[in-house]
């Protein structure tokens, strides 16, 4: 007997797609709901109508994969190509309703495309009326609501917030049928008939019919390289939800029950992500770091199916864990009111110290806080002695594994000891040159700031563009008489070292700038230079240390070479405390000498 086809690509016109005997879609419970926006939107009707207007013999509008279902269904499942199917049964509705009687002549051409081929293509001409498009089952009965059963002739733009809603699709249906309807009102009857019949005759998309789900997802990981419709999260949700089919496969009431319980715990981590920084596909890639302990060879989806938890495990369980490490990161990384955790905030490898400490909570490790302080040492160490991600890592997935295994603290210390050792001059010899241009010098001085803070007034300082790394002495100094005893010679020593830079924020560094010593001074009060001007005093302590010692006319009210050297002894001082190195020796080295 021959062997089945495990897929079957085929070349269909928009009207083979919908009005073939087998044009009936669903979109999977694993998907995502319907996203497109004012952009995409734009696009795909620009590229249409200009490939019309151009009289593109066949114009591809991309692919689309399907899967024949487990269950015994007439529908296909949409694997990949939600989007774009969702908007043309969008773009089929507002044409039904706005022409009722598109094309129609005495004398019909049969290649003109109909109302009652628009109707077709919605839905099914026969006894049971089947829509040829089930959307999302968490959101069908708005987008019947909204789109099949309503005149979309009625609709109006939504509100932006709402269009950005992305748990209520609703809006997103009728945003792209609004963008549709305003499109075909400003075109002519005639032209919209020209369009429709170049749509579904000239208008081509390649259809590829998988045997199985699991299929169809390898295929859609071969050919999506543009960043299409799914993402790894939703091909792990479909892995994870395939386990369940199997397993209660012979109980259609568990099933029911098991699935909705799952989607129940995806929802809830997918409101939960919505407030952070990180998607879901990150903190996948997080989890994926935990279970492995190792660099992943493959992608995140192939990684994570072979790993024994997903293999052997049950899908319940893996997403109540899942779930248990998300929650995890909200109360303790993301809600974290800690000095040493906020450093690690401004690092630019975000997924390591995660996946470390996450792993640290995950397990219960004995030892957090000072793993912390260990991370934050190491990982800026690294950092300010311009390492990049090569370099820390092999040692990140070792530290992960480390905790993972519950390694004492001590250990951990003495691991990464000899490494440290080494890099720890480069480190110097950096914060001994110019700083002020290194992606490392704010949240450095935001770890200076932190140090110099009260506990109970400490708060995290985010990396805004408010926030400003002001030259004490004006990198456009010669400007004013006031800055005369600051010569080109004592600027290149000190200008853009950590001597001379400090904390301002908001439109602060703008009025301080260029500006006399005293003039600045009254910026850092928070005085202003000029009317209606924000009146508070700076935040920063270590910008109040400066004004604290003009106050007390420590160096005569100006900021001269003895102000600098005390700054900078301050500087090497407080970063040899945050980052537990000794700096003496580059102290002596730009000491005066007596």
């Amino acid at each position: 007997m021959a062997q089945q086809e495990v897929f079957n690509p085929q070349s269909l016109t928009i009207k083979q797609l919908f009005n073939n005997a087998d044009s009936f879609y669903q979109i999977p419970r694993y998907q995502r709901p319907y996203k497109w926006s004012d952009e995409e939107i734009e696009k795909f009707w620009d590229d249409i109508t200009e490939a019309c207007s151009n009289k593109t013999e066949n114009y591809f509008l991309g692919s689309i994969i399907t899967a024949t279902p487990k269950e015994k269904s007439s529908y296909l499942d949409v694997v990949d190509g939600q989007q774009r199917i969702t908007t043309l049964m969008i773009l089929f509705a507002v044409v039904r309703d706005l022409y009722k009687n598109l094309n129609f002549t005495t004398n019909p051409d049969p290649s003109n495309i109909t109302s009652k081929t628009i109707e077709y293509s919605i839905k099914a001409d026969d006894k049971f009326n089947r829509l040829k498009l089930y959307t999302h089952i968490s959101h069908h009965t708005d987008f019947e609501e909204t789109i099949i059963e309503a005149d979309t002739t009625l609709i109006t733009k939504p509100k932006k917030r709402d269009i950005e809603r992305d748990e209520q699709p609703k809006y997103k249906f009728l945003n792209t049928a609004a963008i549709f309807l305003e499109k075909l009102k400003s075109k002519s009857e005639n032209y919209v008939g020209k369009l429709l019949n170049y749509l579904f005759n000239n208008v081509r998309i390649i259809r590829i019919d998988c045997t199985n789900t699991e299929f169809a997802i390898k295929l859609f990981q071969v050919i999506n390289t543009r960043g299409l419709d799914l993402t790894n999260a939703d091909l792990i949700k479909s892995f994870l939800m395939q386990k369940i089919e199997e397993e209660y496969k012979d109980d259609s009431d568990q099933l029911k029950k098991k699935e909705d319980q799952f989607m129940q715990d995806w929802v809830s981590i997918e409101q939960i992500i919505k407030n952070f920084d990180d998607d879901l596909d990150d903190f996948f890639i997080i989890y994926e770091y935990y279970l492995l302990g190792s660099n992943p060879k493959k992608s995140l989806y192939d990684e994570l199916v072979k790993t024994e938890v997903f293999k052997n495990g049950k899908s319940l369980e893996i997403i109540k864990d899942f779930k248990k490490f998300v929650k995890n990161y909200e109360a303790f990384l993301w809600n974290a009111d800690n000095p040493d955790l906020f450093a690690l905030w401004y690092l630019p490898w975000k997924f390591y110290w995660k996946s470390i400490l996450l792993t640290a909570y995950h397990i219960g490790y004995l030892n957090i806080p000072k793993l912390i302080m260990v991370l934050k040492r190491y990982y800026y160490i690294y950092w300010i002695a311009g390492k990049t991600l090569t370099a820390i890592k092999q040692t990140s997935f070792n530290l992960i594994k480390q905790v993972k295994n519950n390694m004492r603290i001590e250990e951990i210390e003495e691991f990464l000891k000899n490494d440290l050792d080494k890099i720890v001059p480069t480190t110097i010899d950096a914060l001994n040159d110019d700083i002020y241009e290194k992606a490392w010098c704010k949240p450095l001085f935001c770890l200076l700031e932190y140090n110099a803070t009260d506990a109970s007034r400490l708060s995290w300082i985010p990396l805004t563009k408010d926030l400003h790394l002001e030259h004490i002495i004006p990198q456009k100094f010669g400007k004013f008489d006031e800055w005369n005893h600051i010569n080109t010679n004592l600027f290149e020593e000190w200008g853009n070292s950590g001597a001379n830079l400090t904390l301002l924020g908001g439109s602060k560094n703008i009025e301080a700038s260029a500006n006399p010593f005293k003039d600045k001074i009254n910026v850092y009060k928070g005085k202003g230079l000029y009317e209606n001007k924000n009146s508070k005093i700076t935040g920063f302590n270590i910008t109040q240390s400066i004004v604290a010692d003009f106050d007390r006319k420590k160096y005569n009210f100006e900021w001269n070479e003895d102000a600098i050297r005390d700054r900078w002894e301050w500087f090497c001082n407080e970063s040899a405390e945050v980052l537990k190195i000794d700096i003496s020796q580059i102290i002596k080295f730009k000491k005066r000498k007596d």
